[in-house]
């Protein structure tokens, strides 16, 4: 028989979820006093964090409140009760957030600027303003998020401003679209040639987008991550077979 160590800390994993509230949940919640041997003890445990994953993404996504889970969810756990090993994880995948909310706002902030100076029609603006989003680091996320601006670029590949003292100005426009087009293609692993089929894909993907996140209240929606909506597309497969892709616009 096996029996559990005495230990300082707990065995928590952490979750934060978008009202600034840091979060531990309690792997070993419940915990048997003794197993009849070492192989019991580690199926148990992987039952466990599997369990308390599930509850960090239902946490992060809304679905689920502290209050739901009394014991188990632990709000603002002290520090000396997480592991060190957690502690890191939880603090890069903090930092890892921020700078992924910060990028996704100045990317919409630049996408406004863009349609200013289109609309003022100011071309070396607008070509700052290009270079600025073509070095963005950008994730298939944050454009499922904001499906408008790759039908803007791909609208902006063909741009013709029929005046033709701004030919030059016109091509350039095309030129630094169609590189920012082609970013978002490689970001969905889409092969550069295949307009079409990353055009329906994409529209394809906003609409599982949409589907998985329609319950979601907006802050939640604004900061789901990758890793969890990678998890809500295994948990939920969505069926969009049926719906029906227009032409111009997803």
């Amino acid at each position: 028989m096996t029996r559990r160590p005495k230990e300082l800390n707990k065995n928590i994993l952490m979750a934060f979820i978008p009202e600034s509230t840091c979060l531990g949940i309690d792997i070993e919640w419940k915990r048997p006093n003794n197993f009849s041997s070492a192989d019991e003890e580690n199926t148990w445990l992987q039952t466990s964090q599997m369990e308390a994953m599930e509850i960090k993404l239902n946490l992060e996504c809304g679905r689920l409140k502290p209050r739901d889970m009394p014991g188990r969810i632990i709000v603002e756990p002290k520090q000396r009760l997480i592991p060190k090993i957690e502690s890191r994880r939880f603090e890069k995948e903090l930092v890892e957030r921020e700078v992924a909310l910060l990028t996704e706002r100045d990317f919409v902030k630049l996408f406004s600027q863009l349609q200013d100076c289109l609309t003022l029609w100011n071309p070396d603006v607008c070509f700052t303003v290009l270079d600025k989003i073509k070095k963005m680091k950008l994730t298939k996320l944050m454009l499922l998020r904001n499906p408008d601006f790759v039908h803007k670029m791909r609208v902006l590949r063909e741009f013709d401003g029929k005046e033709e003292e701004f030919k030059k100005d016109d091509l350039i426009l095309r030129q630094k679209s169609s590189e920012i087009y082609d970013k978002f293609k490689k970001i969905f692993n889409t092969d550069l040639d295949s307009e079409e089929k990353f055009w329906n894909d994409f529209c394809e993907q906003v609409k599982v987008f949409n589907t998985l996140t329609k319950d979601m209240k907006k802050i939640f929606r604004t900061t789901l991550s990758e890793e969890n909506y990678n998890r809500l597309l295994d948990a939920k497969k969505v069926s969009t077979s049926d719906s029906t892709i227009e032409p111009d616009k997803c």
